[in-house]
């Protein structure tokens, strides 16, 4: 447990990611460095390659990692609430190992920006490809056509599917976002601890929709484009067993929330 409160934590899971995370992290450290993060939480979930054995030798090196060996995965968001359990900032950063802020100070500058806006309890920044293009993750929140048309591909229905990414008016101007993607989420951590964390019914997959609906429900979640992220963006319902894990977490929203059609 972490005694002294501090601005910000960043949790950051992991699952067999041995070839990448010893390169990510020697990036990753030195950013968290400089914007004076006080704890970075690495929550394995059991992986089988070496990775959690990576992550407590590299604990042992650096006092700013602590680690956190799961036994069985249960998942992207059972990952990150054992981290914002035991976290004591006062923002937390819900992150992915691919994503990297932009600048050395992106972080920082997005903690000032909550300190000056009480009533914005989720950040979300604008998100890049490495080849500096946009990726359209200014989404409304979902109805069960939209889910269904993006799984039938671009060509089917492309204005709506348009509409649904606010591809023409959401990437240039500060706004209320209805569904924010998890590669990169500041929370304000009391409130991220009120409203229980992650839902763990999703595995994975719908569990950053879920939030971000909570978090509106309890002050603003916002997307600001004056912050930025790279992100690889390692899309796994492209495969069949993605594609089965996504239709069972849309079930599990829509009967949380309700079932909107259309």
């Amino acid at each position: 447990m972490i005694n002294k409160p501090s601005d910000i934590s960043v949790s950051i899971v992991t699952f067999n990611n041995i070839y990448i995370i010893e390169k990510r992290l020697i990036e990753l450290l030195n950013i968290f460095k400089l914007s004076k993060v006080s704890k970075v939480f690495i929550v394995d979930n059991a992986s089988t390659d070496g990775t959690a054995d990576f992550i407590k030798n590299i604990a042992q090196r650096d006092k700013l990692i602590e680690p956190i060996l799961l036994n069985e995965n249960r998942g992207f968001g059972f990952g990150h609430n054992q981290a914002i359990a035991l976290s004591n900032s006062k923002y937390h950063l819900i992150m992915n190992l691919d994503a990297t802020p932009k600048t050395n100070e992106t972080i920082s500058k997005m903690v000032e920006y909550m300190n000056q806006n009480y009533d914005i309890n989720l950040l979300s920044p604008l998100v890049r490809f490495p080849d500096g293009s946009i990726q359209f993750l200014t989404r409304n929140e979902p109805t069960v056509f939209d889910l269904g048309i993006r799984f039938m591909g671009s060509k089917w229905f492309p204005k709506r599917q348009n509409k649904f990414v606010h591809r023409s008016d959401g990437y240039d101007h500060k706004q209320i976002i209805r569904n924010a993607t998890g590669s990169f989420m500041l929370f304000r951590l009391k409130v991220l601890q009120e409203i229980g964390g992650f839902d763990e019914r999703y595995f994975l997959y719908m569990e950053d929709t879920d939030i971000t609906k909570s978090i509106n429900q309890n002050g603003k979640a916002i997307f600001s484009p004056d912050f930025e992220i790279v992100h690889e963006w390692q899309r796994r319902n492209h495969s069949a067993s993605g594609a089965k894990l996504m239709l069972k977490s849309m079930i599990k929203y829509f009967n949380k929330w309700g079932w909107k059609l259309w």
